[in-house]
């Protein structure tokens, strides 16, 4: 009876340990599980955008992206526009233009600067909600709404330029000089490859939680792309739409005043 109680005590030591870190282990593996579908969903975007992708009726991107937010930053205030996908649920104000992933990209790829913007100065930043389109089977296209892994997705979409502005100033230098050359010609070089080449990031945060605050994942994907960024605009529903896409086997010398 002695041995037997020796033993169960040992037992009762060794699950109260095994009990006290099993928390911390399903925790563990819960962020893999996250870290992973990040990981898997990030290409799809990334090559997407890259690309310039137009399909339309595929699915891809509109059974999962729930919605997407552009804030448009100017001089002038602050204008917030909310695109909505129609298969889930919508608020008031709330844009159904996200029904084909010809829109999703072009508004995912809208740059954060642009000489061609409307209003001089004017910054965007472009966000969504997306449900993961990796993972569980039972979450699939756009499925089971209340326990879906949902993260949010900002995309930086930027005009790479390695070159100080100081360096390409040259209007304190006398028409001809060597000064004058080099700094005009470097300034041309500047210009061509913000138009033809861009930084783009993609900014996940996880999870989405149910109150609208995010979790504390984070992971950051950049890439270069090289290609003209081709604006394009046309009325969806009735609302103009403006669409930015990727042209990879297309170059354009046309400088922009900036």
């Amino acid at each position: 009876m002695i041995e037997i109680a020796l033993a169960i005590g040992i037992i009762g030591f060794a699950l109260c340990a095994i009990i006290g870190i099993l928390p911390h282990g399903m925790n563990v593996q819960k962020d893999n599980r996250e870290d992973t579908i990040i990981s898997q969903d990030a290409p799809y975007f990334l090559n997407a955008i890259r690309n310039g992708e137009m399909r339309t009726n595929f699915g891809v991107f509109s059974n999962y992206v729930e919605s997407i937010t552009i804030t448009n930053i100017n001089p002038s205030g602050t204008n917030v526009t909310v695109y909505g996908n129609p298969f889930f649920t919508n608020g008031s104000g709330v844009l159904p233009f996200l029904t084909n992933d010809m829109n999703i990209v072009g508004l995912f790829s809208t740059p954060e600067y642009d000489a061609r913007f409307p209003n001089p100065g004017q910054t965007n930043l472009v966000s969504g909600i997306v449900r993961a389109m990796t993972g569980s089977a039972i979450q699939q296209n756009g499925l089971n709404s209340f326990t879906a892994f949902r993260y949010q997705l900002t995309v930086d979409n930027v005009p790479w330029n390695s070159i100080a502005y100081d360096s390409t100033n040259w209007s304190p230098y006398s028409l001809g000089t060597p000064d004058y050359i080099t700094r005009h010609n470097r300034f041309l070089e500047v210009a061509y490859l913000t138009n033809n080449l861009h930084e783009v990031r993609l900014k996940f945060a996880w999870p989405v939680l149910p109150n609208g605050n995010l979790g504390p994942g984070r992971q950051t994907y950049r890439s270069l792309v090289s290609g003209h960024l081709l604006l394009t605009t046309n009325y969806f529903n009735g609302n103009l739409m403006t669409n930015w896409f990727f042209q990879p086997q297309s170059y354009t010398n046309y400088t922009y005043a900036f």
